[in-house]
C-alpha cells in the first residue's frame, strides 16, 4: 500500500511538472503521451488534483491548467524561507544602486532554482521567471554555485549529467566546466551570456553567498541586457554583488 501511494505521488507530482509558462495549458491526451501513461490512469490522478484545487479545468477546451494552490504554496514557501527573507533588502539596496534586475538563487540537487527577484525599473530589462530548475553548468548563477562544491561532487554532478546545449555559448564538455570553476574560485565571480536561454541578449554577472567557513549557501546575481553591459556597469554590477554578498553572509550567521 505504502508503495502504491508513493507512485501514485510520483506520477502527480510529474504531472504538475509538464505545466509551465511556454505551456500553461495541456490537454489529456498530451499529458499521457508526454508521461508515457495510460489515459485513464492520468485522468483519474488529474481529477485528483482538481480537488485540491492542484490544477483546474475547463470544460469548453477540455484543457488543464495550474489551480491557485500552487499559488498559494508557494506564497508560504517564499515568505517564510529565511535566506529569502534577510536577502530581499539588500537585493532591492543593489537593485536600487544599479536599476537593475537582481536575483537570488539557490541549489536543490543537480540544479539551481530562482527564488526571488528584485526587478529593473528601466523601460527595457531582464525578467526572470521564478521556480525554474536550471542545470548547474548552464549560466553564471549556476556556475558559482557549482564552484561551491567539493571537487568529488563536480566530478560525481558531471558523470551523472548529460551536458545538452540550451543556448550558442552552453559549455559542453567536462573539461571546459572544470576549467570555468577554477576560474570562478580564483576570482570570486562569474560572467555569462545566453546560456540558458536561446537568446544571446541577456548577460548575467554572479557572486556566491557564504558561511562563515566559505560553504556557499546562495548565489547573488545581476541580469541585464547585454547591450547595456558596458566594462563600466559590469565594475559597478560586481562592486555592488559583493558588498550585498557580503552584507547577506553577515546576517546569516
Amino acid at each position: 500500500m505504502a508503495e502504491k501511494l508513493v507512485s501514485l505521488v510520483d506520477r502527480a507530482g510529474r504531472i504538475l511538472e509538464c505545466f509551465s509558462r511556454g505551456e500553461p495549458a495541456l490537454g489529456l491526451p498530451q499529458i499521457s503521451v508526454r508521461l508515457g501513461l495510460p489515459k485513464p490512469t492520468v485522468f483519474r490522478i488529474l481529477g485528483s488534483l482538481a480537488r485540491h484545487g492542484l490544477v483546474d479545468y475547463d470544460r469548453a477546451t477540455n484543457l488543464y491548467r495550474l489551480g491557485f494552490a500552487p499559488l498559494r504554496l508557494a506564497d508560504a514557501l517564499l515568505h517564510s524561507h529565511p535566506i529569502r527573507a534577510k536577502a530581499r533588502p539588500v537585493m532591492q539596496t543593489i537593485r536600487d544602486a544599479l536599476n537593475e534586475t537582481v536575483i537570488l538563487s539557490l541549489r536543490e540537487g543537480d540544479h539551481r532554482i530562482n527564488i526571488d527577484s528584485a526587478d529593473s525599473r528601466q523601460a527595457i530589462a531582464q525578467l526572470l521567471q521564478l521556480g525554474v530548475r536550471i542545470p548547474l553548468y548552464a549560466g553564471a548563477a549556476s556556475q558559482v554555485l557549482l564552484a561551491g562544491l567539493a571537487d568529488s561532487e563536480i566530478a560525481a554532478y558531471l558523470a551523472r549529467t548529460a551536458l545538452v546545449p540550451f543556448g550558442a555559448t552552453t559549455l559542453t564538455t567536462p573539461e571546459a566546466i572544470r576549467k570555468r570553476v577554477t576560474k570562478i574560485r580564483a576570482e570570486g565571480w562569474a560572467l555569462s551570456t545566453g546560456e540558458f536561454t536561446q537568446s544571446s541578449a541577456a548577460a548575467a554577472i554572479a557572486v556566491p553567498v557564504t558561511t562563515p567557513h566559505a560553504a556557499t549557501v546562495a548565489a547573488l546575481h545581476v541580469s541585464v541586457p547585454k547591450a547595456r553591459l558596458d566594462a563600466a556597469l559590469q565594475k559597478r554590477c560586481l562592486a555592488a554583488l559583493t558588498s550585498g554578498a557580503k552584507a547577506l553572509s553577515a546576517a546569516l550567521g
